[in-house]
């Protein structure tokens, strides 16, 4: 019987890993979640947010899976916004994240208005290569 493989879920990976890492970064309270920030978010009074989003992509099946990681960054400002998303990219392409076997190919940072809750976006996407898991 042949083993039984399943793909990683990268973008709970990084989510982890930004959990620990960007408020020792720059000491802010924000908020980082698999998808976008919630219904509850406020542009005037809620924390930045960081929201990870997998895009999918191709695999090398059953050894790992190649999926399009997209970050983005909402908040009250456009360079606010911008930062973050940049020291995101920073520490995504420089630090080893625990799960996924490398992270390359940025795009650049766009920007942009949340038309459903006023906020100022900033994102990129990443290319990963997360091995697959067997069960």
């Amino acid at each position: 019987m042949k083993a039984l493989r399943m793909p990683a879920d990268p973008a709970g990976r990084v989510k982890a890993y930004l959990l620990v890492t960007l408020p020792t970064l720059i000491g802010e309270v924000h908020t980082v979640s698999v998808g976008g920030p919630g219904e509850d978010w406020d542009v005037d009074t809620s924390p930045p947010h960081v929201g990870i989003f997998n895009d999918g992509g191709p695999s090398r099946w059953p050894v790992a899976t190649r999926p399009l990681l997209r970050v983005t960054a909402w908040s009250d400002g456009r360079t606010r916004s911008w930062d973050l998303a940049g020291l995101c990219m920073g520490v995504l392409l420089a630090h080893r994240i625990p799960g996924i076997a490398n992270v390359r190919e940025p795009s650049s940072i766009l920007d942009d208005r949340d038309p459903k809750n006023d906020g100022l976006m900033a994102s990129f996407t990443v290319r990963t290569t997360v091995r697959t898991l067997s069960v």
